[in-house]
């Protein structure tokens, strides 16, 4: 049994249910065509900037309707119509997230890659971000995941002990780095599997 003085969550993929998918199906009549626009138009790269701070929609949508003419309308709608991405919370792992914290054993943070512009959006909408004593937003910082600055960061101002903190992420490379700054670490896949180590390690 691991000694857990503190959890920290990644959010989307995690605890929130966020994929540009789930607006752009109702775009698109054609998955591949979708896919295409996804991969290289609106690529992961393109959002991971904004996650990042190193673009504002105000300036990319435009940029990116100028050299894509032809899916002008499919550009904007990833701006005017961003909160059709959020599905919803995971309510498994929020589940997870509610017993840590009624039980009270241990602190309660989130890391998150996400742009300061959406941002808002799921403080509107999910309740359970109040079960954390702080949240530290990719966006609002200017350096993402799995920038090592980003961890150092997030150590040195909620005061965490890496080797004392349960890091839970879906990515790999952000599960990389972490454990390489001396973190414990849970790459998630499956709620169930969370919880059967949190039930492991005693915390739930």
């Amino acid at each position: 049994m691991r000694e857990i003085e503190t959890v920290l969550f990644d959010l989307g993929g995690v605890l929130v249910d966020w994929d540009p998918r789930h607006l752009y199906r109702k775009i698109f009549d054609d998955p591949a065509e979708m896919e295409h626009f996804l991969s290289e138009i609106c690529h992961p790269h393109w959002n991971f900037l904004h996650d990042k701070g190193a673009l504002s929609f105000a300036k990319s949508i435009p940029d990116l309707q100028h050299r894509h003419p032809d899916h002008a309308d499919q550009i904007a709608a990833w701006w005017d119509r961003w909160p059709e991405m959020l599905k919803g919370q995971i309510d498994r792992t929020v589940h997870i997230l509610e017993d840590l914290k009624s039980r009270g054993n241990v602190r309660l943070f989130a890391l998150t890659n996400w742009s300061a512009e959406t941002w808002p959006f799921a403080v509107e909408r999910f309740e359970f971000l109040n079960h954390f004593e702080g949240i530290l937003v990719s966006g609002e910082e200017k350096l993402a995941k799995p920038d090592p600055r980003i961890f150092e960061l997030t150590c040195a101002r909620f005061k965490l002990n890496p080797r004392e903190t349960l890091f839970i992420d879906d990515s790999e490379k952000n599960i990389q780095q972490a454990r390489e700054m001396g973190f414990m670490t849970h790459w998630f896949n499956d709620p169930v599997k969370l919880r059967r180590e949190m039930i492991e390690d005693r915390l739930v």
